[in-house]
């Protein structure tokens, strides 16, 4: 994110000449590159009067042609930017004649979503004779106060972007030192978003029970139901089941969310631990072991109903699959749309990595591997 607004430049630019007939992202991305890469005042202004009402005319959303700008090639404005700029501009047309430096209202347009808290802090800033410094610090201060209380009210550790990164696991959920314990953190939050209230949840790889755990101690959740499926229950919630051999036992169209967290050997493993089995191989396995598990995902959601899954790449060697892009693909098969992608850096990957290096350096290969899962969601038409 840009850290300061510089003023308008004194120099006169070319007033722009699009026009609905000859509405085009390439002179868009032309015009816009005339820009100096502060001025974004300018910029956001060039936005907001010129592009988005030709786009609208043209049934264009704002931000597919803020995307299909930055995508053009040689553009210097990441589409981050062009947004950034929209909504500078959006919220404060008049920052020429207001109070403080130009940097203040930047920051307070595009880190403060409520217009009576930008308010707020532009008061707060002029009455204290606050620095830039001093603002950042207060909203950052704040939002770090707002997610503690959001803590408090829900019962876990809230997540509002797309990576869930989490110190520890929390030892209220599933069974400490159990093999392959998911962090509960992560199903929790896959839960606030992905379900409401008087939801029927099934887990077919429940592993220690950490989904009945959360769904048991924190009230929020409380009026969720649940079932609980693995090959090798160890956990009276539990019921025995082996999704490959005998599917999903529930009844068709009676579940509203489905949540998977498959254990590694339905994934190659990565480089760490070997780098001599054929990629192709575990491929083919894992599309013949995914498609009847999806099909069963298909059978028994409701119309609308969702389903999520926690899977990564595979490296070996030299040897990449794309297991993430693999599910997607085979979701949308069954005519499933997605609908969530959340990145899960691994808490302990450092070692394994540090393993990877050393078999890697032994062997005389230049070698990934795989430090990030993605929990991806589906919804049934």
């Amino acid at each position: 994110m840009a850290t300061k607004a510089k003023k308008k430049s004194s120099a006169k630019r070319p007033t722009a000449k699009l026009e609905v007939r000859d509405f085009s992202i390439a002179e868009l991305a032309r015009e816009l590159n005339s820009f100096n890469i502060d001025n974004y005042w300018d910029l956001g202004k060039f936005l907001v009067d010129k592009v988005m009402p030709t786009a609208r005319k043209q049934g264009m959303f704002e931000d597919q042609v803020l995307k299909m700008i930055s995508s053009q090639p040689g553009i210097k404005f990441p589409f981050s930017i062009l947004k950034q700029c929209q909504q500078y501009y959006t919220y404060y047309p008049d920052v020429k004649k207001r109070s403080l430096p130009e940097v203040f209202y930047f920051d307070l347009a595009t880190k403060v979503d409520e217009t009576k808290h930008r308010d707020h802090y532009e008061k707060m800033a002029l009455e204290y004779k606050w620095t830039i410094s001093d603002l950042r610090k207060k909203i950052h201060d704040d939002g770090l106060a707002r997610r503690i209380d959001e803590r408090t009210k829900y019962g876990f550790d809230l997540r509002e972007r797309n990576v869930w990164t989490f110190d520890t696991s929390d030892p209220r959920f599933g069974k400490p030192n159990f093999k392959g314990r998911i962090s509960g953190q992560i199903v929790a939050n896959a839960l606030y978003y992905y379900t409401k209230s008087g939801d029927y949840i099934v887990d077919p790889f429940a592993g220690s029970g950490t989904l009945a755990d959360i769904v048991d101690i924190l009230p929020h959740f409380n009026d969720r139901k649940y079932k609980l499926y693995d090959a090798n229950p160890i956990d009276e919630r539990i019921s025995r089941n082996n999704v490959l051999l005998t599917g999903i036992p529930e009844q068709s169209g009676t579940v509203d969310y489905i949540f998977l967290d498959p254990p590694a050997e339905f994934t190659q493993k990565d480089s760490s631990s070997d780098f001599e089995v054929s990629l192709e191989a575990a491929r083919a396995d894992f599309l013949l072991k995914f498609k009847g598990i999806i099909r069963e995902c298909s059978r028994v959601l409701k119309s609308g109903g969702k389903a999520s899954i926690v899977i990564e790449p595979a490296f070996a060697g030299k040897e990449f699959i794309d297991f993430p892009n693999e599910v997607t693909q085979l979701f949308k098969e069954q005519g499933f749309k997605e609908i969530g992608k959340v990145y899960l850096p691994k808490r302990s990957s450092e070692s394994a990595m540090k393993i990877a290096a050393g078999i890697a350096e032994v062997k005389g290969i230049k070698a990934l591997g795989s430090d990030c899962r993605e929990l991806l969601t589906f919804q049934k038409p």
